[in-house]
Formats: C-alpha cells, sequence, structure tokens
C-alpha cells in the first residue's frame, strides 16, 4: 500500500467535509442564537405588558404613602383630644411604621433611587417628629407637639414629601 497517495486521498474526503461540517455549524449556530434572541425579546414583551400594571400600582401606593405620612395628614389622623405629647409621638411612629410595613413590597417594582428616597422620606419625617417631641416639657399636651412639628416643617428648607412626591411623577413620566 502507497501511504502518500492514501493520505491523499483522505485529505481529499476530509478537508471537503470538514468545510460543510463548520458551516453548517456556524449558520445553524447563527440561526438558533437568532431565535433565541427573538424568543427571549417576545418574553420580555409579553412580562411588561404584565408588570406595567403592578409598576404603575407600585408607584400609586407609594404616592398615598408618602402623603399619609406628611405631617399634616399624620397629625391629623393620630391627634385625639385630650392626648399627651408622648401619647401623640407613639401614635405618629406607630402609624409610620405601619404605612412603610404595609408598602415595602412595593420597592421590587421601583428603581433603587426611588426606594432610597422613600425610605429617606420615612426617617425624616421620625426626624422630625423625634426633634419636636424631645424640645417640650414632660407636661406637653398632643397640641403643644403638633404646634412644634408644624414649626419645625415651617423652619424647614425643603418639605422632604414634595421632593419624594416629585421624584415618583419624574420616574412614572419616564415609562410614557
Amino acid at each position: 500500500m502507497n501511504w502518500p497517495i492514501f493520505l491523499m486521498e483522505l485529505l481529499k474526503l476530509i478537508v471537503p467535509a470538514l468545510i460543510v461540517f463548520l458551516t453548517a455549524y456556524f449558520v445553524l449556530n447563527s440561526y438558533l442564537e437568532n431565535d433565541y434572541q427573538k424568543r427571549l425579546l417576545e418574553m420580555r414583551m409579553n412580562n411588561q405588558g404584565a408588570v406595567t400594571p403592578l409598576r404603575l400600582q407600585a408607584y400609586e401606593r407609594l404616592t398615598l404613602f408618602v402623603e399619609r405620612i406628611s405631617l399634616q395628614s399624620i397629625i391629623m389622623r393620630s391627634h385625639q383630644t385630650g392626648m399627651t405629647a408622648r401619647d401623640l409621638h407613639t401614635s405618629m411612629l406607630q402609624d409610620i411604621r405601619a404605612e412603610f410595613d404595609h408598602n415595602v413590597s412595593q420597592q421590587i417594582f421601583v428603581s433603587p433611587q426611588t426606594w432610597t428616597m422613600i425610605k429617606a422620606v420615612k426617617e425624616e419625617t421620625i426626624n422630625i417628629i423625634n426633634f419636636a417631641a424631645t424640645n417640650l416639657p414632660p407636661q406637653a399636651t398632643g397640641l403643644d407637639l403638633s404646634k412644634a412639628i408644624f414649626e419645625a416643617l415651617a423652619s424647614s428648607e425643603r418639605n422632604p414629601h414634595q421632593v419624594a412626591l416629585s421624584m415618583i411623577r419624574t420616574e412614572v413620566q419616564q415609562y410614557f
């Protein structure tokens, strides 16, 4: 048997087969990748249709949360005739924490920046209430605490609740 001729004949068969195989591999791989990307895009479009209403509902709930913990709103809701400053202070903090706990799941539908702003508004509201409560005498009434909170809010450079609502509006407008 003549090995050089045999190898030459074998190469004549292997090289074209290899070229056909590689061509088929790359064409098929490209087709499958495009098909995968198309299916992924379709799935995202379908999910977007389902997620958009949930996302809008989350923004609505967070807007309501910010409104409900605004100092004016929380005082009006928590204050009862004859309350001491300590009772009103405790009641307002409990209401704020309950509202926050009720809406904590909305963070998965909003941007991290918006959620950070929501937490900051909650903390700033609590800080204003605590600051006003610490500057009152022990026998102060709920009305005294309310007045101190409104004074602290009036002396504040910015209303944190308005900033948060503005951020929510801006983020919602990005979707439309």
